[in-house]
């Protein structure tokens, strides 16, 4: 097994050139590689390739860094809208409620385009002037015997490593398998997912408050909203599967939107004809085990570790596992093979929790919200949090807005929702003694500056 970097005539390849592809990169471009990144898709900057699909997502502080680190932050900031909180729509109220994400000025998280954002890394990583982007390029297998890459037609081409940054389906992932080098299921909720469009108000201004996640929580399924730039919002309705297979024509679907969301059906003229133009989306966690083989190939992003979406940190997992890749691979020099275990050491351990913590925050969303007991707990958390700053952190703040291992986060969390789940069942305790006793806080990453992206 060759532990040396590849050469001229053993070329570094990535497949798939979304977000973390193109961002990976950037990064072996600055190592001094060169990079061919094969895309199955078009151009995204050229067609529009997104219709109906995770269009939308939030970028929060680990997703930043990475920007901030290549140099891309000030075009970042220019497509981003600064949301501070979740405004709650209950079904009678005319008023929706702000709830905010935290009690600091930074603690916001910005709506941004997947396309648009993705468009960036992509004039990012060309920028380089070592890497090389092949659209319309499907692999279809891969020879580790012979380091070919096989694409749909018969073509082949030599790769010394490849990395699998192509996503929850990933091609690269399905042929370390077969190798016996990687072990993965996908876990599919009994939930989906449907992507709609609040149109711009006749002015090209916002129908609705454009600095929050709107959220309609209904129990069993919700609605969610997050600002475009152009005025418009892009939506989404997640709910279990029997409700989407009730709704079969334009009447029913009219009906339902006017019964559970009012406010939002009175903005949309096109309701129905949106939601049978616009596919259904399912929704599932991938777990993987093994996401190397040998010092040939690796899984980054999606292609590891496939969330749903419900903490905003889909996105911003795989961008920080980008960096994280390529810092391992920075300090482990020639050794290949042990920057890529060391990799997954890192990070398996805090994909899966992130991975769980989203499937916890799918019923936060759709119910604790507006569920008093839930309330009671995150008024005290942001009130512990503001009285001891260094020790308490809500579960939120510590995975949006800090760059702690998310099975930091994760431990941290259970723990102070033990303090504070005792403290309102007896205020005799003393929850501040409690609180003092936690080890502190740990430091954010240097990069993660507060006011790189535009907060208000």
């Amino acid at each position: 097994m060759s532990s040396s970097t590849p050469g001229a005539d053993s070329p570094m390849v990535i497949v798939g050139a979304g977000l973390a592809g193109s961002l990976l990169g950037v990064y072996l471009a600055r190592q001094g590689h060169d990079v061919t990144i094969y895309e199955s898709r078009p151009d995204l900057r050229r067609t529009d390739i997104d219709a109906g699909r995770s269009i939308n997502l939030a970028l929060a502080t680990r997703g930043i860094v990475p920007l901030v680190d290549i140099g891309v932050i000030d075009q970042v900031d220019a497509i981003t809208i600064p949301m501070r909180g979740r405004m709650i729509h209950v079904v009678g109220d005319p008023t929706p409620d702000l709830q905010p994400y935290g009690t600091q000025p930074h603690e916001v998280i910005h709506s941004v385009s997947r396309s648009d954002l993705n468009a960036i890394l992509l004039d990012a990583a060309e920028a380089t002037g070592r890497v090389t982007i092949e659209f319309d390029a499907r692999i279809e297998s891969i020879d580790f015997e012979t380091s070919q890459l096989v694409f749909d037609g018969g073509r082949t081409e030599p790769f010394g490593v490849v990395f699998g940054a192509d996503g929850a389906g990933s091609r690269v992932r399905k042929a370390m398998g077969a190798k016996g080098s990687s072990d993965f299921e996908t876990e599919w909720l009994d939930h989906s997912y449907k992507e709609l469009t609040l149109p711009p108000a006749a002015d090209g201004s916002h129908q609705i408050d454009p600095n929050a996640l709107h959220i309609w929580p209904r129990g069993q399924f919700m609605l969610i909203a997050l600002a475009n730039p152009n005025g418009d919002f892009t939506v989404t309705l997640f709910a279990p599967n029997e409700t989407f297979d009730q709704l079969t024509a334009p009447n029913k679907v009219d009906s339902f939107f006017a019964t559970e969301f009012a406010d939002f059906a009175a903005l949309v003229p096109d309701l129905a004809e949106q939601y049978f133009e616009n596919p259904t989306g399912r929704l599932g966690t991938l777990w993987a085990d093994g996401w190397a083989h040998q010092d040939k190939a690796v899984l980054v992003g999606d292609a590891a570790h496939a969330i749903v979406p419900f903490h905003g940190q889909g996105m911003n997992a795989s961008l920080e596992s980008a960096r994280s890749l390529a810092q391992h691979m920075a300090a482990a020099g020639d050794d290949l093979a042990g920057a890529f275990a060391a990799y997954e050491a890192d990070r398996k351990p805090n994909a899966d929790a992130i991975a769980q913590m989203a499937l916890d925050n799918y019923i936060e969303m759709r119910a604790g919200v507006v569920d008093p007991d839930y309330l009671a707990k995150r008024d005290l958390a942001l009130e512990l949090g503001e009285r001891h700053p260094t020790r308490l952190s809500p579960r939120y703040n510590m995975v949006m807005f800090s760059t702690m291992p998310y099975a930091e986060a994760q431990s941290r969390a259970a723990t102070q929702g033990e303090i504070i789940a005792a403290a309102i069942a007896n205020p005799a305790i003393d929850v501040d003694a409690l609180v003092a006793e936690l080890d502190p806080l740990p430091s954010l990453d240097p990069l993660a500056d507060p006011d790189a992206l535009t907060n208000s």
